[in-house]
């Protein structure tokens, strides 16, 4: 009888390499450069196998090796030169749904890979990168839009609570190719449209309240990396509904605002969201407490000025094109002009 380690031994000192015939979920988002979840999409397209375990002798699901390996050369090969909008998104400290608008909006060159039957992924020559970073430079807005944090066809906003069927509660979230869904524990990424059809997936409260007029904003600065931040979101979500907020979803926090005023409180703040806490996300304005009822105040004052009338058309035109109001617009011109000032 051959004992096998001994045919091992024998191989090892003959200078034989032994490979595997196979790669683990994150040996192959290594090999590929992408995320886990992406390895998931992947297979989910049938661009790589999984290799079936029905015995569960391997803890992490396993990809045959050749697949990998061809498509890591396919893509190497296709694979453009220049910089990823979420690379550039980073860069200038947008929201990369911003880089994206404009590569719609212009007809700048841009280089396109496919990735799926549906999908394409963009990558950026250096031109207009430039383009890009001076279009932005001149037009971000002080707060974000609705279009950064909600997704109107489908009724969803991010980071917004929703619960499976056995009560789990899950998070709506954005992958790194910007595209709904949710990430499981284990790290699977669900995509919006199986989590609602296949796995039934529901909204924990709604987002949706009357819109009041404007009265200015309260500016709240969310730092990721403290958990108290999405129930906060959940109690803004209920309460205020997307009509009433803008939020801007950055690396390692996220931007929200608060249309001012008085505000009825008809749930309960959760314990961990103190007043004290809250206050502490608070970068501009201020709140006042009662137990129903909560002023924001803006953090703004306002101001009057006269401008010729020609001017202010222009005024206008200029804020439209941008996406921004009037008094955005100049609120931004004047930063820009202080900062001039003070170098």
């Amino acid at each position: 009888m051959i004992n096998i380690n001994d045919s091992l031994l024998k191989l090892l000192h003959s200078g034989v390499v032994l490979l595997k015939d196979w790669y683990t979920r994150k040996e192959v988002a290594q090999r590929l450069g992408v995320s886990k979840a992406t390895v998931y999409n992947y297979a989910k397209q049938g661009k790589i196998h999984k290799i079936e375990d029905p015995h569960r002798l391997y803890r992490e699901a396993r990809y045959r090796r050749k697949e990998v390996d061809l498509l890591a050369e396919e893509r190497k090969r296709n694979q453009p030169t220049g910089i990823r909008p979420s690379e550039l998104a980073k860069e200038l400290n947008v929201p990369v749904q911003r880089i994206y608008s404009l590569l719609r909006e212009t007809d700048l060159p841009v280089d396109q890979l496919p990735a799926g039957e549906e999908r394409m992924i963009y990558s950026i020559p250096n031109k207009t990168a430039e383009i890009l970073r001076d279009k932005i430079k001149k037009a971000v807005p002080t707060r974000g839009t609705r279009a950064e944090f909600y997704h109107s066809q489908y009724d969803i906003a991010l980071y917004q609570l929703f619960i499976t069927k056995n009560g789990q509660k899950i998070r709506m979230m954005r992958n790194e190719e910007q595209e709904w869904g949710f990430f499981l524990p284990s790290g699977t990424w669900i995509p919006y449209v199986d989590g609602q059809n296949i796995f039934k997936y529901e909204p924990a409260y709604s987002i949706h309240q009357p819109n009041v007029s404007v009265k200015g904003y309260t500016d709240f600065s969310l730092p990721k990396n403290d958990e108290a931040i999405f129930l906060w979101i959940d109690f803004v979500y209920e309460v205020w509904g997307i009509e009433n907020i803008r939020m801007r979803d950055l690396d390692e926090k996220i931007e929200l605002s608060i249309k001012s005023g008085k505000r009825k409180i008809p749930i309960s703040l959760p314990k961990i969201l103190t007043e004290e806490k809250i206050r502490k996300f608070i970068v501009l304005g201020d709140i006042i407490f009662k137990e129903d009822e909560w002023t924001l105040i803006s953090g703004y004052r306002r101001t009057t000025f006269d401008l010729p009338t020609n001017m202010l058309e222009q005024l206008r035109q200029v804020a439209e094109k941008n996406q921004l109001s009037m008094s955005e617009y100049v609120e931004q011109a004047i930063k820009e002009r202080f900062e001039r000032e003070s170098i």
